[in-house]
This record gives structure tokens, sequence and C-alpha cells, in this order.
């Protein structure tokens, strides 16, 4: 597995979130899904991708799961190109990406 580096930009500085999302074809919509499923992500045929996030969940945790979903658009899907998979939520990509939330979000929102 290609080891992740953290030390981006997002570290370094805070940034307007949905000015970087949209130049780098990430779009964000909110909709109500099961409570058990906080979100997702979706790479249309037109390579953008969706972040689809729970609307009934509070706004800082739509927060951290947009950057969770984040992390796996920079780092995951490049790799694998999708991951479909239900109770993942231990798994070492999951692991990982909610480090990345832990490690970016204070830079990401501000």
């Amino acid at each position: 597995m290609k080891e992740k580096k953290h030390r981006t930009a997002l570290q370094r500085t805070y940034i307007n979130y949905q000015e970087w999302a949209r130049e780098n074809n990430i779009y964000q919509k909110f909709i109500p899904l099961n409570p058990g499923i906080y979100g997702f992500v979706y790479l249309s045929s037109s390579h953008n991708y969706y972040v689809i996030i729970n609307q009934n969940l509070t706004l800082e945790l739509q927060k951290e799961v947009y950057l969770h979903e984040v992390e796996h658009i920079m780092y995951d899907m490049p790799e694998a190109g999708y991951v479909i998979g239900m109770d993942m939520q231990y798994s070492q990509i999951e692991k990982e990406a909610d480090q990345f939330v832990k490690e970016n979000i204070e830079n990401f929102f501000g």
C-alpha cells in the first residue's frame, strides 16, 4: 500500500474548502440516509466526485464525514478505483480516513 503523505496544503494553512473542492471536481449533497449510514463517495462517469452526506447528522459530524470521504478521494480511490462494502468501520482504510480527519479538520474548516 502506498504511504500516505499527510503533510499537504490542508495541514499548512486554512483553505476555503468549497473553492478547493470545486477545483478538484468534488461536490457535496445532503440527503436523508438510514441512521447507520453517515455518507459515501460516488464517482460519476464525467469524473466528478459526489460526497453524499446524511442530512440528519449534526453540522460538526457532517464536516467530519465530508473530510473522511475527501481522504478516500485523495488517497484510496486513485489506487482502488472503488470500494463497496458495509460494516467496514474497523478496516484499515477507514481507520486511516478517521485519522486524516483528526489531523486536518481545524485547517480545513478553520
